[in-house]
């Protein structure tokens, strides 16, 4: 498994480059589309990447299409990072696709 740490540069400077990860899945959703995504176990850390231009809900429970008024969600959109894996009680994550997109999900210990 890969893990995602914060590296220094020769003048001992934080790098954020983040390494290719060794687990890893990705789909390209319609528009209007459901999908879930069983989280490997051993990881603790999802790097969510969409399809710029595109808006996707992800939560820990299958969110559903925004409507014009507010409503509760515990979905985020376009999340970047998030906490995931058993000792972070997120075991599946839920994607719902507003517009077409493709989505690549990658994970780290």
């Amino acid at each position: 498994m890969t893990q995602l740490v914060l590296g220094r540069d020769p003048n001992l400077n934080v790098d954020y480059g983040i390494p290719f990860s060794a687990v890893g899945s990705i789909i390209n959703m319609a528009a209007g589309a459901s999908a879930s995504l069983a989280v490997p176990s051993g990881v603790s850390k999802a790097l969510i990447q969409v399809q710029p231009g595109a808006t996707v809900l992800v939560g820990t429970a299958a969110p559903s299409a925004p409507s014009g008024s507010f409503a509760a969600s515990l979905a985020d959109i376009n999340p970047a990072l998030r906490e995931v894996g058993a000792d972070n009680g997120v075991n599946t994550l839920y994607f719902y696709a507003v517009e077409a997109a493709i989505i690549k999900v990658s994970f780290y210990e």
